[in-house]
């Protein structure tokens, strides 16, 4: 069983939240290399979310790892009720400049697979309330990118803009749990910013990156 630390790592805060999607397939694509060269779609898994000051993030129970040379390098844990099939399409038709991912996949050999894990949804007590809008964050430049407002590196207008004012918490700790065949995501936090208005909140990974 091979143990992921940590990753690029999007949550899905709320059903068929279209800009989660778009954003983890979309971002990167503007700079010369390909940010992943192949992707699974996983269904039915269970992401067990925990965290110590009752941030309301509920367990996730859909999946897609990106993967960069047969390494995962972005993680998107989706929401139980979600209609995965449909973001996958709205994802694929973003265009980068006069072309969409579809023809760049294809242009590029980017592969993709799906499984169904078929597992008995697990559920938390955030699951029957409105989640907060959670970006993890293992970088120092996506962290001033999530502290302005943005999900992504990329100029993509894709992100939340409720309020720019972040209160630091520093005791905050933040674990997903997710396993998946031959692999384990075991992210860990410790600290965050939340911002004053108590609709986001920006999570650090504890292998948190200075680049």
């Amino acid at each position: 069983m091979k143990t992921i630390k940590s990753i690029d790592l999007w949550t899905e805060q709320y059903p068929n939240h279209y800009e989660c999607f778009k954003g983890a397939f979309i971002d990167g694509f503007k700079n010369s290399d390909l940010p992943y060269d192949y992707y699974k779609v996983v269904k039915n898994c269970n992401c067990i979310i925990k965290n110590n000051i009752e941030i309301p993030i509920e367990n996730k129970h859909n999946a897609i790892i990106f993967y960069k040379n047969k390494k995962p390098v972005r993680l998107l844990v989706g929401c139980y009720d979600s209609k995965v099939d449909d973001l996958l399409r709205n994802s694929l038709d973003q265009k980068v400049g006069d072309k969409t991912l579809y023809k760049i996949f294809h242009e590029l050999n980017v592969k993709f697979s799906e499984i169904d894990l078929n597992e008995k949804p697990i559920f938390n007590k955030y699951n029957s309330v409105r989640e907060i809008d959670a970006g993890s964050c293992n970088r120092f430049s996506l962290l001033k990118t999530m502290l302005s407002g943005n999900y992504t590196e990329d100029n993509t207008n894709l992100g939340h803009y409720d309020s720019d004012r972040y209160i630091y918490l520093k005791n905050l700790e933040v674990t997903y749990n997710l396993r998946i065949e031959n692999e384990c995501f075991n992210i860990t936090h410790e600290g965050g910013f939340i911002n004053d208005l108590k609709t986001s909140v920006i999570i650090l990974q504890k292998k948190f990156r200075g680049n």
